[in-house]
Protein backbone atom coordinates (compact mmCIF):
# COMPACT_ATOMS: atom_id res chain seq x y z
CA UNK A 1 0.00 0.00 0.00
CA UNK A 2 1.16 3.39 -0.72
CA UNK A 3 2.09 5.79 1.72
CA UNK A 4 0.78 8.80 -0.17
CA UNK A 5 -2.26 10.56 1.39
CA UNK A 6 -4.85 11.26 -1.17
CA UNK A 7 -7.78 12.97 0.03
CA UNK A 8 -10.10 12.42 -2.75
CA UNK A 9 -9.35 9.09 -2.56
CA UNK A 10 -11.17 9.20 1.03
CA UNK A 11 -13.64 11.41 -0.68
CA UNK A 12 -15.12 8.76 -2.48
CA UNK A 13 -15.01 6.67 -0.09
CA UNK A 14 -16.81 8.97 2.30
CA UNK A 15 -14.14 9.98 4.31
CA UNK A 16 -14.20 13.75 3.52
CA UNK A 17 -17.19 16.10 2.85
CA UNK A 18 -16.64 17.98 -0.41
CA UNK A 19 -16.64 21.82 -0.59
CA UNK A 20 -19.30 22.65 -2.77
CA UNK A 21 -22.19 19.96 -4.85
CA UNK A 22 -22.89 20.18 -8.86
CA UNK A 23 -26.57 18.30 -8.83
CA UNK A 24 -27.35 16.59 -12.66
CA UNK A 25 -30.05 14.28 -11.17
CA UNK A 26 -32.94 14.57 -12.73
CA UNK A 27 -31.07 16.40 -16.03
CA UNK A 28 -31.33 15.04 -19.56
CA UNK A 29 -27.34 14.28 -20.53
CA UNK A 30 -26.72 17.35 -23.14
CA UNK A 31 -27.86 19.64 -20.00
CA UNK A 32 -25.75 17.89 -17.47
CA UNK A 33 -22.93 18.09 -19.72
CA UNK A 34 -23.33 21.47 -20.50
CA UNK A 35 -23.36 22.37 -16.97
CA UNK A 36 -20.87 20.28 -15.97
CA UNK A 37 -18.81 21.70 -18.92
CA UNK A 38 -19.73 25.19 -17.54
CA UNK A 39 -18.24 24.03 -14.02
CA UNK A 40 -14.99 22.97 -15.14
CA UNK A 41 -14.08 26.38 -17.60
CA UNK A 42 -15.29 28.85 -15.31
CA UNK A 43 -13.53 27.38 -11.98
CA UNK A 44 -11.35 29.40 -10.29
CA UNK A 45 -9.69 30.34 -7.42
CA UNK A 46 -10.87 31.00 -4.96
CA UNK A 47 -13.58 28.85 -5.60
CA UNK A 48 -14.47 25.51 -4.37
CA UNK A 49 -12.53 22.94 -5.83
CA UNK A 50 -13.39 19.72 -4.23
CA UNK A 51 -17.10 18.53 -5.88
CA UNK A 52 -19.40 15.86 -5.69
CA UNK A 53 -21.31 15.54 -8.93
CA UNK A 54 -24.27 13.79 -8.21
CA UNK A 55 -26.47 11.80 -10.88
CA UNK A 56 -29.57 9.33 -10.52
CA UNK A 57 -28.18 5.91 -9.50
CA UNK A 58 -29.17 2.68 -11.74
CA UNK A 59 -32.47 1.34 -11.34
CA UNK A 60 -33.51 -1.94 -12.78
CA UNK A 61 -35.13 -0.93 -15.88
CA UNK A 62 -34.51 1.93 -15.09
CA UNK A 63 -32.85 2.76 -18.38
CA UNK A 64 -29.50 4.88 -19.31
CA UNK A 65 -28.26 6.37 -17.03
CA UNK A 66 -25.77 9.39 -16.90
CA UNK A 67 -23.12 7.46 -15.22
CA UNK A 68 -21.19 6.29 -18.60
CA UNK A 69 -21.47 9.89 -20.65
CA UNK A 70 -20.82 11.46 -17.09
CA UNK A 71 -17.09 9.73 -16.37
CA UNK A 72 -16.19 9.56 -19.77
CA UNK A 73 -16.42 13.90 -20.13
CA UNK A 74 -14.87 13.70 -16.59
CA UNK A 75 -12.05 11.01 -17.40
CA UNK A 76 -11.41 13.26 -20.82
CA UNK A 77 -10.98 16.52 -18.90
CA UNK A 78 -8.48 15.17 -16.53
CA UNK A 79 -6.66 13.50 -19.20
CA UNK A 80 -6.28 17.32 -20.88
CA UNK A 81 -5.30 18.52 -17.60
CA UNK A 82 -8.75 20.26 -16.63
CA UNK A 83 -9.31 18.60 -13.97
CA UNK A 84 -6.82 17.06 -11.31
CA UNK A 85 -8.60 14.29 -10.22
CA UNK A 86 -11.56 11.89 -10.27
CA UNK A 87 -13.22 9.39 -8.39
CA UNK A 88 -16.86 7.38 -8.34
CA UNK A 89 -18.76 8.44 -5.14
CA UNK A 90 -18.88 5.58 -2.84
CA UNK A 91 -22.90 6.14 -1.59
CA UNK A 92 -25.00 5.68 -3.70
CA UNK A 93 -22.79 3.34 -6.17
CA UNK A 94 -23.18 4.96 -9.47
CA UNK A 95 -24.67 7.60 -7.81
CA UNK A 96 -22.20 10.33 -9.10
CA UNK A 97 -18.29 11.51 -8.47
CA UNK A 98 -15.87 13.22 -6.72
CA UNK A 99 -13.82 15.78 -8.96
CA UNK A 100 -10.85 18.10 -7.40
CA UNK A 101 -10.53 21.25 -9.84
CA UNK A 102 -7.08 21.86 -8.06
CA UNK A 103 -5.83 25.57 -6.64
CA UNK A 104 -6.41 27.22 -9.90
Amino acid sequence: MSGAFDPLTMLGRGGFDTHATLDLRGLKRDEALAKLKALIDTHAAPAPHLYAVLIDPATQGGGETLFQPVGRYLLDAKRSGKIFAVTPLADPPGGGFAIDLGQA
